[in-house]
């Protein structure tokens, strides 16, 4: 979602987004307050994750701050390169073609990847 994305108001007013201001969490999900351009802090409103607005917005700002990285395969082979296994068995190979050693190495990779460790 981009900076400015519309959304409808329940009184049928139309608003964009600003940014999202602040976040808590509930018992079981979490809440985003969000700002409307061109409207005071007094009309932020507080919008669940799960609707698909904010997960739009979520994805948005996890991009912006460098949080996501590309699938490239490349860059899967690269990163576990670091861990001592070769690029042909990060691509090319099926968990039950490793040996025990390997699989313990794909874990410790898979537990480090930067997705992982920033969510």
């Amino acid at each position: 979602m981009k900076d400015g994305s519309l959304y409808v108001h329940e009184d049928g007013s139309k608003r964009f987004i600003k940014e999202i201001v602040t976040c808590k969490k509930l018992k079981q999900s979490y809440e985003y307050e969000v700002s409307f351009k061109n409207m005071s802090s007094s009309e932020n409103i507080w919008m669940p994750c799960s609707s698909s607005k904010m997960l739009e917005v979520d994805t948005h700002e996890a991009q912006r701050l460098g949080l996501l990285h590309p699938l490239a395969h490349w860059e899967i082979e690269k990163h576990f390169v670091d861990f001592g296994l070769k690029p042909e068995f990060v691509s090319h190979k099926t968990m039950r073609g490793l040996s025990g050693g390997q699989k313990v190495k794909i874990v410790l990779g898979a537990a480090t990847w930067p997705h992982v460790l920033y969510q």
